[in-house]
């Protein structure tokens, strides 16, 4: 093995990794519209169940609570709250995964939309504990269906790197 093969799939490993916390990044990002950043799309939690779903060996328990830690630092969320809601999705995806053979692009959708219910509602009973009189929970109805709906082109950009980085 040379030090160039070496190097690659050292990085081909912790690829999701970084391609995670890019998406969270710029989730958060001043990108949409003023006024809508409640409702911004959670790329995040969309590129974190899609590589647990296809890759999740190279997404253990470290990268996850990495990425919680780093998700909480910027939506400026309780710490620890995503950890454990990408613990979570992690645990009921691998074990739903057990059950199903294929894995097509419906499949995957419906996992992600999965993690994002799992995610909005960990995170919604944590605001609404810490604000109990002015939570508004239709913004994170919006939000679920606003990141439903960009979920597609997450998913086929995502599919066309894991091609392009695990070749065969």
């Amino acid at each position: 093995m040379t030090l160039y093969s070496y190097i690659l799939f050292n990085l081909y490993k912790i690829m999701p990794i970084f391609i995670t916390l890019i998406f969270s990044l710029v989730s958060v990002s001043p990108i949409m519209p003023a006024g809508s950043e409640e409702i911004a799309p959670l790329l995040g939690v969309i590129s974190l169940a899609f590589w647990i779903l296809y890759k999740p060996d190279n997404m253990g328990w470290a990268a996850l609570i990495m990425i919680g830690v780093f998700s909480d630092s910027l939506y400026g969320s309780v710490l620890g709250v995503s950890c454990l809601a990408n613990i979570i999705i992690r645990v009921t995806i691998i074990k739903l995964l057990l059950r199903i053979k294929n894995i097509n692009i419906y499949i995957t959708l419906l996992y992600i939309g999965i993690s994002l219910i799992i995610w909005l509602i960990l995170h919604s009973l944590i605001q609404s504990l810490i604000y109990i009189d002015v939570y508004n929970y239709y913004t994170n109805i919006y939000q679920f269906f606003i990141s439903l709906a960009i979920a597609p082109i997450i998913i086929f950009f995502q599919l066309f790197l894991l091609k392009k980085m695990y070749k065969s």
